[in-house]
């Protein structure tokens, strides 16, 4: 895996930033070619400030002068340094003046769209591959995936049929894993109520050509999600400690986080917590991590945790 030069790593990071500012509706495929930022993970960082901007509106009622003086790409770059510096060997007394200060920036509510720039950074620094979690080799499921995130941009509705040779209009709204499925909730076009459908059970898809957006807010899906979530008893308030939390990956892709939280304890350390669905796929995400972070909560969850690691290294090994 190469990893890009200081300088490059600067580049990029400024230009990302700037997504933070742009409207959906903008032209930000040209600046997502001017950049070389490849088009499939600029879709997918469109989509993921959105979601998280949303989620600000629900929390504070606006998305305006959240900043007061900085605006999304300053206040993202901000955050950025102040993460990074607290990573270093700083001395004491800088770290004691530093922490406090990262504490509010991560406990602000804008702190979801900085990582979601931070993450997509970090896959471009690494220049890995700029897939979904889709199963390996399913090109039709990235199609979907794709075409999915297209029409959350421009407010666009759906046709599918489903095995059942059933044709729908739907409006999407979000992807995310359900009951170990990657799943498409929606809205459907006339009667106007939430549904959800795995990906794998559409077998047809395309754009429809009217131009409408759900009449369900990012609230009322969370809701919804969550109802599918209590239903099913798989629901679990999972709490982890991160060391360096700034090289990691907090936010696992296409995974509902209920309630998200996370604070900084006084060694720096990032407490994070949410309501997860517990799989193999967030298994995985925590896989990724395992050196790095300890599952303070729930206790069950770490001895299947343990099991999978074993799993997962004896197979590797």
């Amino acid at each position: 895996m190469k990893v890009k030069s200081l300088k490059s790593q600067a580049i990029l990071w400024t230009q990302l930033t700037e997504f933070a500012d742009l409207d959906p509706q903008s032209n930000w495929q040209e600046k997502a070619q001017k950049a070389q930022i490849p088009l499939t993970l600029a879709r997918s960082l469109m989509v993921s400030i959105q979601e998280a901007k949303q989620e600000l509106i629900r929390q504070t009622g606006h998305d305006q002068e959240v900043f007061q003086a900085w605006d999304w790409a300053q206040w993202c770059r901000m955050t950025h340094v102040m993460e990074t510096m607290v990573s270093e060997n700083l001395s004491a007394p800088l770290k004691q003046m530093l922490i406090p200060l990262l504490k509010e920036q991560r406990l602000h509510p804008a702190y979801p769209v900085y990582l979601q720039l931070r993450q997509k950074w970090l896959e471009c620094e690494q220049e890995q591959d700029f897939t979904s979690d889709a199963p390996e080799g399913d090109v039709f499921a990235q199609h979907k995936i794709h075409l999915i995130e297209e029409c959350l941009l421009d407010q666009s509705a759906l046709l599918i049929e489903t095995p059942t040779k059933k044709v729908m209009s739907i409006i999407p709204c979000k992807i995310a894993f359900l009951e170990g499925e990657l799943s498409l909730v929606a809205e459907e076009t006339h009667e106007h109520g939430l549904i959800a459908l795995p990906l794998a059970e559409i077998i047809n898809i395309k754009k429809s050509e009217k131009v409408k957006a759900a009449r369900a807010n990012s609230h009322e899906v969370a809701e919804f999600i969550s109802a599918l979530r209590e239903m099913s008893d798989k629901e679990t308030r999972l709490v982890l400690k991160i060391k360096d939390p700034q090289h990691n990956k907090l936010l696992p892709d296409y995974h509902f986080l209920g309630k998200p939280y996370l604070v900084t304890n006084p060694d720096g350390d990032l407490i994070w917590a949410a309501w997860v669905e517990p799989s193999n796929e967030l298994f995985e995400w925590l896989f990724e991590m395992r050196h790095k972070i300890e599952i303070l909560e729930p206790g069950e969850l770490v001895l299947d945790f343990a099991a999978f690691c074993e799993e997962k290294e004896r197979k590797i090994a």
